[in-house]
């Protein structure tokens, strides 16, 4: 009971429940003490009836774990592996003393035959009078929760049965009573002795413990006086042993009593918790009975234990011999799943934000994560389990296994490498454009892999002639499909608040890290940050969502929209807009730790000096095209979503019924993405958002155009340009394209002849020199063909306006913190050709810093449009809130803006009108992409 430590006890105060607590307390500790002694005086115990005891015991402490895991939602590690290994972990010591005690009691006999009553009683006097009296350890028994005091007591047991106690009859202890009172004296007075003496209760309970020589005194006492009345053969031998467990097990201790209740209080508990216990008691007294498995499993019989051991031993052996190869693929599957973890940091250092690592990637996996490394252990030894059901050979499972997970961890670390993210769930579900992946991978590479597949299969029809295994039986092969079925299956509750699924995993140590997805690699390991990833909320519900406050919505910023239209002249659909996403764009000098010999978008930063420019906060290093897209087509920052929402586009828009984007203001609208079409599902969203054209390599509209530079295996930005141009000739009206480019993106290999102008500087391998070299010489020729495309659109007499935009930097900086805003950050500018000019465009003040969503209001207002509600509340956000830090991923919560000097503004230093702007722009987006789409149903997208 002292274990529930209630916060009374840290006052340091007198009270009555501090009399109390100190009364129940003793009584308690005499209670379990009797209960020791009556285990070892009325338990007679074989082999079979430790074996099966502890067995029943340790289903029923497991049963019980489960039991309150559900009830309380939590654990930690150290509880799960206490449950798992009890003994190790000596999780009810008093149980396995008293189950020792009883276990050898034979033998304690036999050599405590020569020794007198007396004399072993003034054994026993010593050890726990001393430590008594001198309120030292003598005898390492501490406060009797551990196996040698549990031990010492139920052998008193054992000890008064067999020499009998008849002469120490109650009448005839010299001052029995006085040793009563002076237990029950000493357990109300010490904790007024001790704040008396010490200022606090440090020794208010040296008398209340279970070692305390008037404790065991007094528990002899009462054994003396109820050792006639009790029936030997009736003895509940699963409940007492089952009261041990419950006491000695601090999980269950603090879960049952907390250290807030009341007395009386802890008074029902404790009854709750004796009828629970005997009730389990009797349910496992009535298994015992029946139930002969474990007789026939473990060929149990009524040998002594060591001659038990002795005969098992060899079955164990044999059983090794046996299945030897069978324990060698779990050990594989171990090591397998240890190295998902530490491929997993690309470069061994262990999980750090900012300053440098102070562990490795191994020490942290091994010692940090050591459950993590289990749990993935298990993961693959069900996928084994899975083939293993289907093809019922053992070599074929196991290597086609490794196989898979090999696969899978290089193609992770891979991924970690360029993209600082591992692979989601999506991006597997984008067979269509698994063809396309293999055309990035070199032929080399791909001949290699095919004379590694024919290696194996080589190596299992060996193994399967030459080390044949047993085939195994139905039951265990569908029962094997199921379990996996099941565990994955449960995988789609992993993000779900309060599910069974998401709080064991949090109570387990799974960290999923969506904000960081690398991180949540390194410490869950590969395939667990997979499943982390497969089912997730769009977004956090709003507390005040409701048509109503939608329609509030709808009239604030149809005013709005009202009063801005007065002083705008153009109508939108009038307007040619070119949203421009340049891939990989951002300019290698504007990085303090890199510095090039010469500056490769020379004539951009010439146009930008003239225009509507500055730098677009990106969600993504390294990659994040499509969300780029994604918040520029539609207005929504990605910020405001879920942590586990890494792709609109995969995970957003399929599931919605209605979507809205820029494109739809057009009567004509086009997509052109000079490559394949399948990435990120481009085909299905596109045709979604509305676009009536969408031009890639094998479309039905063509490519026109189609010319490299260099060994460039894609095509180039001029040619990109110029595809654009047929489609902005092709028709006298407004129109909308949206134009993907691909010539930067990786592998930056040395595909043009002039990269040698671009000497790099900084701290950065040669690897890293020549990569960024050969980036920058891409850059160059972007630089040339966005020159050319100004000067082209320029002649054209109809208004047009680019809107150009990087949308992230390359992942080739190993030198960099890519946590940091410059990191995060691509060029950009809004340039309207010079008929747009004379018709009203202008440029824009103070756009240093924005967010990728700001381009809708930044173009309407640059060009002169006629906006709708939507877009009032939009050039709202863009006027009067702080750029959005949009790559920090917190369901929209205490967000992090950048002001136009690019310094951080937190959420709580916005003006109150700043923050309800803010609350204003997330209801939209939970209406439009989580919640009813009561907005659909409203004039808030019409211009009038």
């Amino acid at each position: 009971m002292k274990q529930a430590n209630p916060n009374f006890l840290q006052n340091n105060e007198m009270s009555v429940r501090l009399f109390a607590y100190g009364a129940l307390n003793n009584f308690g500790n005499v209670a379990l003490a009797l209960l020791l002694i009556l285990i070892g005086y009325c338990i007679n115990g074989s082999a079979k009836w430790v074996l099966k005891k502890y067995f029943y015991i340790y289903i029923i402490n497991a049963l019980t774990f489960i039991g309150l895991f559900l009830w309380s939602r939590s654990f930690t590690i150290a509880n799960l592996y206490n449950v798992i290994l009890p003994i190790l972990r000596n999780t009810y010591p008093l149980v396995v003393g008293a189950i020792l005690a009883i276990a050898f009691k034979d033998n304690t006999k036999k050599w405590l035959d020569k020794y007198s009553l007396n004399l072993i009683l003034i054994f026993y006097g010593v050890v726990f009078t001393l430590p008594t009296l001198f309120d030292k350890d003598l005898f390492g028994l501490g406060n009797g929760n551990n196996i040698l005091t549990a031990f010492l007591l139920t052998t008193l047991g054992v000890i008064f049965s067999t020499k009998g106690s008849d002469s120490l009859e109650i009448k005839k202890l010299t001052g029995v009573g006085e040793l009563l009172l002076a237990n029950v004296a000493l357990a109300l007075t010490m904790p007024y002795v001790s704040l008396k003496v010490h200022g606090d209760l440090s020794t208010a309970y040296r008398f209340d413990v279970l070692t305390s020589a008037t404790v065991v005194g007094t528990a002899v006492a009462a054994f003396l006086l109820v050792k006639k009345v009790i029936a030997k053969e009736k003895f509940p031998e699963y409940s007492s042993l089952l009261i041990l467990v419950f006491v000695s097990n601090t999980f269950i201790i603090s879960k049952l009593i907390s250290g807030e209740a009341l007395l009386r209080v802890w008074l029902l508990r404790s009854v709750e918790i004796v009828t629970v216990i005997f009730i389990l008691g009797l349910l496992a007294a009535i298994v015992d009975s029946k139930e002969h498995m474990l007789e026939r499993k473990w060929k149990l019989s009524e040998l002594p234990l060591v001659d038990w051991i002795k005969q098992v031993r060899q079955d164990f052996v044999d059983y090794l011999i046996e299945n030897k190869y069978r324990i060698i693929n779990i050990a594989v599957l171990y090591a397998l799943a240890y190295c998902s973890i530490i491929f997993m940091s690309d470069d061994f250092t262990a999980p750090h934000m900012g300053d440098k690592a102070t562990t490795t990637i191994f020490s942290f996996a091994f010692f940090t994560r050591q459950q993590m490394v289990l749990l993935n252990a298990f993961l693959f030894y069900l996928i084994y389990r899975v083939i293993l059901g289907l093809t019922n050979r053992f070599w074929i499972s196991s290597i086609l296994n490794y196989v898979i997970i090999i696969i899978s961890i290089v193609a992770d670390a891979i991924k970690i490498h360029y993209r600082l993210e591992p692979i989601y769930p999506t991006e597997v579900l984008m067979t269509s454009a698994y063809s396309d992946v293999l055309k990035m991978v070199p032929q080399v590479l791909l001949y290699v892999t095919l004379l590694i597949v024919l290696l194996l299969v080589g190596l299992v029809y060996m193994l399967e002639k030459k080390f044949p295994q047993s085939k195994n039986k139905w039951f265990f092969r569908v029962s094997g499909i199921i379990m996996a079925v099941f565990i994955f299956g449960s995988s789609t509750r992993i993000n779900h608040e309060n599910s069974i699924v998401s709080d064991f995993l949090n109570n387990y140590g799974n960290w999923p890290a969506f904000e960081a997805q690398e991180h949540g690699a390194e410490n869950n390991g590969a395939l667990q940050q997979f499943l982390n990833n497969i089912d997730v909320t769009v977004m956090k519900e709003q507390p005040n969502y409701s048509k109503k406050v939608l329609d509030r919505i709808v009239a604030k910023y149809s005013k709005e929209a009202k009063e801005i239209n007065l002083n705008r002249k153009n109508e939108l659909a009038d307007q040619t807009i070119i949203f421009n996403l340049s891939e990989s764009l951002a300019n290698p000098n504007r990085l303090k730790e890199i510095s090039l010999s010469e500056n490769p978008i020379k004539y951009i930063d010439k146009v930008k000096s003239s225009t509507t420019s500055g730098l677009m906060i990106s969600t993504g290093y390294g990659g994040g095209t499509a969300n780029m897209e994604y918040m520029t087509l539609t207005g929504l920052p990605m910020s405001n979503f879920a942590p586990a929402i890494e792709t609109a586009y995969t995970q957003v828009i399929p599931n919605l019924e209605k979507t809205n984007t820029i494109n739809n203001y057009f009567e004509k609208s086009s997509a052109i993405h000079p490559y394949s079409g399948n990435f990120y599902s481009r085909k299905m969203v596109y045709q979604q958002f509305g676009f009536q054209k969408f031009l890639y390599l094998g479309s039905k509209d063509k490519i026109k155009h189609q010319t490299k530079i260099g060994t460039n295996p894609y095509l180039s930005d001029k040619t990109a340009y110029q595809n654009t141009l047929d489609i902005i000739n092709n028709t006298s009206k407004g129109q909308f394209i949206n134009l993907i480019t691909m010539q930067n993106h990786m592998p930056y290999e040395a595909y043009y002849d002039n990269a040698d102008k671009f000497q790099v500087q900084g701290n950065i391998d040669d690897d890293g020199r020549e990569a960024i070299s050969n980036y920058s010489a891409g850059l160059s020729y972007t630089d040339s063909a966005v020159k050319r495309f100004i000067k082209q659109i320029d002649e054209i007499d109809k208004s047009i306006t680019l809107v150009f935009y990087g949308d992230h930097l390359p992942g080739i900086y190993s030198n960099i913190d890519v946590n940091k805003l410059e990191s995060r950050t691509a060029d950009y500018f809004i340039y309207s050709n010079r008929y747009a000019r004379l018709h009203g465009a202008r440029k824009l003040s103070k756009v240093r810093y924005i967010s990728p969503n700001d381009f809708i209001a930044l173009t309407t207002k640059q060009v002169n449009a006629k906006i709708s509600a939507y877009y009032a509340l939009l050039t709202k956000v863009q006027e009067e809130l702080p750029a959005m830090k949009v790559y920090a991923y917190k369901n929209g919560k205490n967000p992090v803006f950048v002001n136009n000097e690019g310094k951080p503004v937190k959420y709580r230093d916005l003006s109150k009108k700043q923050k309800e702007l803010y609350d204003d722009l997330k209801l939209v987006q939970y209406d439009l992409t989580a919640g009813k789409q009561y907005l659909f149903k409203t004039n808030f997208f019409n211009i009038r």
